[in-house]
């Protein structure tokens, strides 16, 4: 059956920073997506919705869920108290449901966004107990796409120090292999963003094959509130500049959008 998620995080590491670990170039760089204004509006615009929606009805796990994401990804965005307020709001929710792996995902990846507020002393002990935590949720669902576009988005965006990207190219073959067989498994949304980001990651390491991915992700129509596609239009054009002689994808490649955005 297709996996349930209204949203998912789709920022994730953006300002990851880890300054106090690494020198410069051990940062994220270019390996980061950086949000875009329209990103950070909309994504203030739904927690305040969240939120109204929550104070008339504060058990509502699916709300509570995703008002964790969004705080997440305006913790990705620079925002500390949005952050730390994802990681309490999650730590609750595990303790709650200790054996719900979409929260235990959810958990690991804000517990790793909040590492670049943390000191000095603790950032990395944050960073691998996000792992951790990604990783036995993969475990105890490894056929819930929607943890896994949660990982691989997490694994791709963080510095090649913290060695990711093999789990990060798992993830997205692993993906790419489930819209193939079961496309109607995805919504535009989550469509455009694995073609997206995997293709960002294959053109950040060098990979030819970013042309079609990102060729994929501009063919899926964009539902209602999209901020992806000047992204990927700029991503596109650096790919064709990179990879000159890369085949674009056939017109037959992008699957067909059975769930509704």
């Amino acid at each position: 059956m297709p996996f349930s998620a209204s949203r998912f995080p789709r920022a994730l590491l953006v300002s990851l920073g880890l300054i106090a670990l690494a020198a410069p170039c051990l940062l994220a760089g270019d390996t980061a997506v950086p949000a875009s204004p329209a990103e950070i509006a909309a994504e203030k615009t739904t927690r305040a919705t969240l939120e109204k929606a929550l104070a008339a009805d504060p058990q509502n796990l699916a709300l509570r869920i995703q008002l964790g994401e969004v705080l997440s990804d305006l913790g990705a965005f620079g925002d500390k108290n949005a952050s730390d307020a994802a990681v309490k709001l999650f730590e609750l929710l595990h303790q709650e449901s200790p054996q719900d792996a979409v929260i235990l995902a959810d958990y690991g990846n804000a517990r790793t966004i909040y590492a670049q507020y943390a000191s000095v002393f603790t950032q990395l002990n944050w960073v691998h107990g996000g792992f951790d935590d990604l990783d036995a949720a993969v475990k105890a669902a490894p056929d819930n796409a929607g943890i896994r576009i949660t990982r691989a988005l997490n694994s791709s965006q963080v510095p090649a120090f913290l060695k990711r990207e093999q789990i990060a190219r798992d993830d997205f073959a692993w993906l790419l292999a489930r819209i193939h067989s079961r496309p109607q498994d995805f919504t535009a949304d989550q469509l455009r963003t694995i073609y997206f980001y995997d293709g960002h990651f294959a053109l950040d390491h060098n990979d030819a094959a970013a042309v079609q991915l990102l060729d994929q992700a501009a063919a899926v129509p964009p539902p209602a509130g999209d901020t992806l596609a000047p992204k990927i239009a700029d991503s596109l054009k650096i790919a064709h500049a990179k990879f000159p002689a890369a085949p674009a994808a056939p017109a037959a490649s992008s699957p067909p959008v059975a769930k509704n955005s």
